[in-house]
């Protein structure tokens, strides 16, 4: 059921997302890649994701891996 519109006229997609860490003091950093399954309501296109643990920490950190993980991401509106 869609938290924004409540439909449950939602279908799911892969999807490849590559993240920068904004700021001219983080134009060095490397992006960090997620290759989270995303949950978006065909309705109104409301988007729901997980970010993984991992790649979760580095985002907090301010440090992305340089590998590529694969899993869910959280992305709102």
């Amino acid at each position: 059921m869609c938290p924004s519109c409540v439909s449950s006229n939602q279908a799911e997609f892969s999807s490849e997302m590559l993240i920068h860490l904004s700021g001219l003091t983080n134009i060095d950093k490397p992006a960090l890649w997620l290759f989270p399954k995303l949950l978006v309501c065909l309705d109104c296109g409301f988007l729901q994701a997980t970010v993984p643990a991992a790649e979760l920490t580095s985002l907090a950190a301010g440090i992305p891996t340089n590998g590529r993980s694969r899993g869910k991401a959280c992305v709102w509106p």
